[in-house]
């Protein structure tokens, strides 16, 4: 793995990361640094994107990226992030992704995210279900992130349902901040827009 894209999307997979771990992974560091600029932050050891989670920038560094090289880690990571950055990009109101292939179960993430915020909810859970039938179809895993979207969407069809029993599953299986807020916030029992309300905010630099 090499060069400014993979530096980038190694990033957005980690959030932030170690100074030890990125020189491991990327030992000609300096040179990517300077083309990068002001889009990494550094604070002392940890490295940091600055730019906001999107699809308009992450989908297709994914697109690039994401391959059999990666660490089973990593992939998983890669579709929590992606998923992230769909419904990052539904709130912030970006252009809907044109999605081919594997961003197809992004484009019908950032559908259904849009229909979840306007509160159209039989939407969202048709846009969802779309997006985890072709993760199913391409023997995929769902990602704690489609599972916990999922659940919202269930929790405000039909109140009081299957949506805690889905965010349950979601947080068992979470690895990233933001799957585990919308889980443990729907669980606790906040409202849709308590749950919804703190989630874009927790997307700046996609940890």
């Amino acid at each position: 793995m090499a060069g400014v894209g993979a530096f980038l999307f190694y990033l957005a997979l980690h959030g932030e990361a170690k100074r030890e771990a990125v020189r491991a992974r990327f030992p000609r560091l300096v040179p990517l640094l300077k083309a990068l600029g002001e889009a990494v932050e550094v604070q002392g050891e940890t490295f940091r994107l600055v730019s906001p989670l999107r699809l308009s920038w992450f989908a297709p560094l994914f697109q690039e990226h994401y391959s059999p090289l990666l660490t089973q880690e990593e992939r998983a990571l890669a579709w929590e992030r992606l998923l992230e950055a769909a419904h990052a990009s539904a709130e912030a109101q970006e252009a809907l992704l044109e999605g081919k292939g594997l961003l197809r179960v992004a484009q019908a993430f950032q559908e259904g995210s849009l229909a979840l915020l306007r509160g159209a909810y039989r939407e969202a859970l048709h846009r969802y279900g779309e997006g985890l039938g072709l993760l199913e179809r391409a023997a995929l895993p769902f990602p704690a992130t489609a599972l916990a979207l999922l659940a919202l969407a269930q929790e405000g069809f039909r109140p009081g349902g299957k949506g805690r029993e889905t965010a349950r599953k979601a947080l068992a299986r979470a690895q990233t901040p933001f799957a585990r807020h919308l889980a443990e916030a729907l669980l606790a029992g906040n409202s849709l827009s308590e749950v919804l309300g703190g989630t874009l905010e927790g997307n700046l630099r996609g940890g």
